[in-house]
């Protein structure tokens, strides 16, 4: 009885110890896919304030022609 009792004390830490490296792994994975998507956000951002610069200019040069419209 002694012996089954160690055998699955062992057995149990021997499963908490794979468990626990997974989870680490499973952890890590998580990680390196959270870096990936806020690069990916960043890039993105990147494009969006190169489109509002575009789109402030735009503005301008409509505001210019109004202005040359209205005055001529």
């Amino acid at each position: 009885m002694f012996d089954l009792q160690i055998f699955l004390t062992v057995l149990l830490i021997v499963i908490e110890l794979i468990a626990f490296a997974w989870l680490i792994i499973d952890i890590r994975k998580s990680k390196k896919k959270q870096d990936q998507i806020i690069a990916l956000e960043n890039q993105i951002l990147d494009v969006e304030k190169k489109i509002m610069s575009l789109e402030e200019k735009i503005i301008e040069k409509l505001d210019v022609l109004v202005k040359q419209k209205n005055s001529g």
